[in-house]
């Protein structure tokens, strides 16, 4: 039977076409990585449904809202009604797909809750490869503050599914050391970050020295650190440089509200999300970017973005970062146990130092060019999950 690979994220309502979706654009470079190979590879396709919704009166709406501002005082219980809601349509999942045909090859990149890949390698006797993105409970944890009524449901379907499946793909060795000593795992872990291959553009830094951060404002990437050192930094190195923070999220907010609480309004843009040719000519006339923090175990997605294009970058000393990039060759990196002063300190020797900065995005993006660009990256990701 010729192969035929179907690629799957248990999101209730996931659209694989979104480009803008950081998932998506991976699940397209992992069916082009099959494409390539000559496999037949594809996304689910649904049911059509004929949904008829009658609307809320603004009696109703208003209700509805002022129970959801009431309710969210209970943290614990507000998420345990949406995770609720979340898990009853994820079961149904595998019921709204189109199934036409046979498939040989599942590949889930599993998130929070979903058992998706085994039902469906179960259902076609199957090859299972499973995508470990995070640490699906620790995850949940930074990003809602708080555990559910669900909480054995959100650890037991990433023990199902990674005890389960066939092949594992992780970001690097700390995930797996992770996954190793935490389930009992018995067929192949497979290291590799995860990478999105964007167009190439020449950085040729423009005469104001601007400082870049692409990315969410999401509590682990501390965008607020970002926006104190170069607060100091403005004010006593540079007072003509720029802060330019793009991307959106829930911090996005406070992070305005810092913004504006220490006058940097002039100094610092905050242009939201904006479209891939916006994001280029940003990227082409940063002096240097930064991405101030992230979690232990997530593949910087961004950082392989200021490589391909040469941007000399600083990043945090994560396990999963450190394994990636050498310091001082490719990057600086935060000390982590004095970020604020750290990352003030690297900003200005960067700056005092542009030979340096110039010398290691040029190192960087060699190192990118020899290891990530795309039909390297393609035919590495094709080996881990095939």
């Amino acid at each position: 039977m010729k192969d035929k690979v179907l690629i799957v994220v248990g999101i209730p309502n996931f659209d694989y076409s979104n480009e803008k979706s950081a998932v998506s654009s991976f699940l397209a470079e992992i069916k082009l990585a099959f494409e390539k190979k000559n496999v037949e590879v594809c996304f689910p396709k649904y049911h059509k449904t004929d949904v008829s919704i009658k609307p809320n009166s603004a009696h109703q709406k208003g209700i509805k809202n002022s129970f959801k501002v009431l309710i969210k005082k209970w943290p614990w219980l507000y998420y345990s009604m949406v995770n609720r809601n979340y898990f009853k349509k994820q079961n149904t999942l595998v019921g709204e797909f189109l199934i036409e045909d046979n498939y040989t090859h599942i590949i889930e990149f599993h998130t929070v809750g979903s058992m998706l890949g085994v039902q469906l390698a179960t259902m076609f006797n199957a090859k299972l490869s499973v995508i470990f993105d995070s640490p699906v409970d620790e995850q949940y944890v930074e990003m809602y503050g708080t555990k559910t009524l669900y909480w054995n449901r959100i650890k037991s379907s990433e023990k199902h599914t990674l005890e389960n499946a066939d092949s594992i793909m992780v970001y690097s060795e700390g995930c797996k050391e992770f996954v190793k000593k935490k389930y009992n795992i018995q067929n192949k872990i497979h290291v590799l970050p995860c990478v999105i291959n964007k167009e190439a553009i020449e950085n040729i830094p423009s005469a104001q020295f601007k400082i870049g951060f692409i990315g969410s404002f999401l509590s682990w990437h501390k965008v607020g650190l970002l926006v104190k050192a170069f607060d100091v930094f403005v004010k006593t190195i540079n007072p003509d440089s720029k802060l330019v923070l793009i991307g959106f999220g829930e911090e996005w907010d406070k992070v305005k509200k810092l913004v504006d609480e220490l006058s940097l309004n002039d100094k610092v843009e905050l242009p939201g999300f904006v479209s891939e040719h916006e994001l280029n000519v940003y990227k082409a006339e940063m002096s240097l970017a930064i991405m101030p923090g992230t979690n232990w175990y997530g593949s910087p997605l961004k950082l392989f973005e200021y490589a391909q294009c040469g941007i000399p970058f600083i990043a945090p000393k994560s396990k999963t970062v450190k394994s990636i990039f050498d310091e001082n060759k490719h990057c600086k990196y935060i000390d982590s146990d004095n970020e604020l002063d750290s990352l003030i300190n690297q900003i200005t020797y960067l700056y005092n130092n542009p030979l340096e900065r110039i010398e290691m995005g040029a190192r960087v993006k060699q190192f990118y060019i020899e290891n990530f660009s795309q039909d390297i990256y393609l035919g590495r990701l094709y080996q881990t999950l095939s």
